[in-house]
């Protein structure tokens, strides 16, 4: 028995195969096309069954033309007939163009009559759009790629789409489409009352600190998170969905170029997004530097990365410290995060306990 398909779905189906630049369309293309237009489709024999189905639909439209059956040009796997090939027949551009300004499209998408052009691809969108909100399964929340793979049939196409014309004021949004804010998350531990976050940038000083505060009788912070790198470029944005608030956050991290790119990139993302405040975190960089110099290193150690070395720590770092950085950096040096070790860390924040 044939399955009724969604008739929205196959119009958008043969509204691809009408737009595709050659006339015959091969078996890729073909199936690229009914995956796009029907991402929630069945998968084995019922898969080949529905595209028989919609084939044969459009076929009876004089949209395309199927193979002879006397041919070779059909593939009979899982023991159903699908054309290996067909051919458009009715290739109506002018009708194409116009299509979208008398379609009856869902309040929501009511602007879509006043764009002046519309590519087959994201008219092709449009209608799963259309299709989504008349049948109301964008009600509940999802993520992004979820909803990609929904409308689109491909888990990256929404990202490319979002940065088209059809997303802005008035327009499409990820708020209609239902979709929820996807937030990388941050490995954090509370420690105490007070509503202050100490993030590090590398793994091995996080890990370090915790040891150390573990061992104090009162928390100078609230709270320690490892940032891990760029990764907390993202996942700063997690602080706004933790039970636990903090006043402002403070952060350390490498330093040399890119540990200070860092900091001056999740300054700025805090104050966009309204985020507690970033700052250097309280003596640590100033530690930092006498380990770098009780090492026997005072202007730091060689930076592999010269290539990208390009500016201060003007942007993060302020005063005598960043006098200090702008002269390591000028030198093709920095000073890694993970000088502070046990003794520096006790020495900072419990200096009586320091034998």
């Amino acid at each position: 028995m044939d399955p009724q398909l969604d008739r929205v779905r196959l119009e958008d189906f043969g509204r691809r195969l009408v737009a595709l630049p050659r006339l015959r369309v091969d078996r890729q293309s073909l199936w690229k096309a009914f995956a796009e237009a029907f991402p929630t489709r069945p998968q084995g024999a019922e898969e080949r069954i529905w595209l028989r189905t919609a084939l044969d639909a459009l076929s009876r439209e004089l949209l395309i033309a199927l193979p002879s059956t006397r041919g070779d040009r059909w593939d009979y796997d899982l023991g159903v007939a699908v054309p290996a090939s067909v051919d458009v027949v009715a290739v109506r551009p002018q009708k194409a163009e116009r299509e979208w300004r008398s379609f009856p499209w869902h309040p929501k998408l009511q602007w879509v009559t006043d764009l002046q052009t519309v590519p087959p691809e994201h008219l092709a969108f449009l209608h799963s759009v259309h299709a989504a909100l008349t049948t109301g399964s964008l009600r509940g929340p999802a993520p992004s790629k979820y909803r990609s793979i929904q409308l689109t049939g491909d888990e990256k196409a929404l990202a490319q789409l979002c940065r088209t014309k059809l997303f802005g004021p008035g327009r499409l949004s990820l708020d209609l489409l239902g979709c929820v804010l996807e937030v990388t998350p941050l490995a954090w531990e509370e420690l105490g009352p007070r509503p202050v976050l100490l993030v590090f940038e590398n793994v091995g000083t996080f890990s370090t600190a915790r040891q150390v505060l573990a061992e104090l009788p009162e928390q100078p912070y609230g709270a320690i998170a490892c940032g891990e790198g760029t990764r907390f470029e993202s996942s700063v944005q997690y602080l706004a969905t933790l039970p636990k608030k903090f006043k402002w956050i403070e952060y350390v991290g490498d330093l040399d170029h890119e540990g200070l790119r860092i900091a001056a990139a999740v300054t700025a993302k805090a104050v966009r997004l309204g985020l507690p405040a970033v700052l250097p975190a309280a003596g640590m960089h100033e530690a930092m530097l006498k380990a770098a110099t009780a090492f026997g290193h005072p202007l730091g150690w060689t930076d592999p990365n010269r290539a990208i070395r390009r500016t201060s720590g003007g942007d993060f770092l302020a005063g005598p410290i960043a006098a200090r950085v702008r002269e390591i950096i000028g030198a093709n040096h920095r000073v890694p995060e993970e000088v502070l070790g046990p003794e520096e860390l006790m020495a900072l924040w419990a200096p009586s306990r320091v034998i």
